[in-house]
């Protein structure tokens, strides 16, 4: 990933998860038509100040914080994107505005600040691969697993009873474009030590089971 344009979310008279829905429903709608008319899915995005751990008590710590990094192979596939028209889409689209019930006086210009398009260079520090984190529950893992192996239900509770617990990890409240639904996008981001090529779903990240990274520092 060579080229990337950051933009980062200013709280104000709305709260910060309301617009990062606001701004990351945009880029959703963004992607998907990028990749609906040039077939490109390699657009990967990272979060700079997120954050995710378990303290020493065993109570999960996470943040998604105030960053958004979107990164391309190329300056000409951001362009394509035109992610600063579509965020500003926000201001002038009655639609928008409606689903949002954004007021008169609401203007995205006081809760963002869009850099231009920038080269990497030197700057990242490492790795990250960030997913759509997406958690199966355990009655439902414990029937796919029985139906897989021809086991008894209780015996592959057994197995599944040992696995990691599911991650209060941070998310994005999200709007169904097909159908006005509200659902969570729930994100996990993990350091890598090296680079992975790969593509990206439409929200610019790894579904549960990719690993392609972004640099990160």
């Amino acid at each position: 990933m060579n080229y990337y344009q950051e933009v980062t979310l200013i709280d104000g008279d709305k709260r910060l998860y309301e617009i990062w829905s606001i701004v990351y429903n945009q880029l959703h709608i963004a992607l998907a038509n990028l990749k609906n008319t040039d077939g490109i899915t390699s657009i990967g995005v990272s979060f700079p100040n997120y954050k995710y751990e378990i303290k020493g008590n065993g109570k999960e710590f996470a943040m998604l914080g105030n960053k958004l990094r979107v990164f391309a192979l190329s300056k000409e596939v951001l362009d394509k994107l035109d992610l600063k028209a579509w965020l500003e889409k926000i201001n002038t689209d009655e639609n928008i505005r409606k689903k949002w019930q954004l007021s008169d006086s609401f203007d995205i210009h006081d809760h963002l600040h869009i850099k231009a398009i920038k080269e990497v260079g030197d700057k990242a520090t490492g790795y990250v691969s960030v997913h759509r984190y997406r958690f199966k529950p355990i009655d439902v893992q414990a029937e796919s697993l029985a139906n897989k192996l021809s086991v008894s239900y209780d015996e592959a509770m057994l197995t599944v009873a040992k696995r990691a617990p599911e991650k209060s990890v941070p998310y994005i409240q999200m709007r169904s474009e097909t159908n006005q639904s509200n659902y969570r996008l729930r994100i996990l981001q993990q350091s890598c030590d090296k680079s992975k090529a790969g593509s990206f779903n439409t929200y610019g990240m790894n579904g549960m089971e990719g690993h392609a990274t972004v640099p990160h520092w």
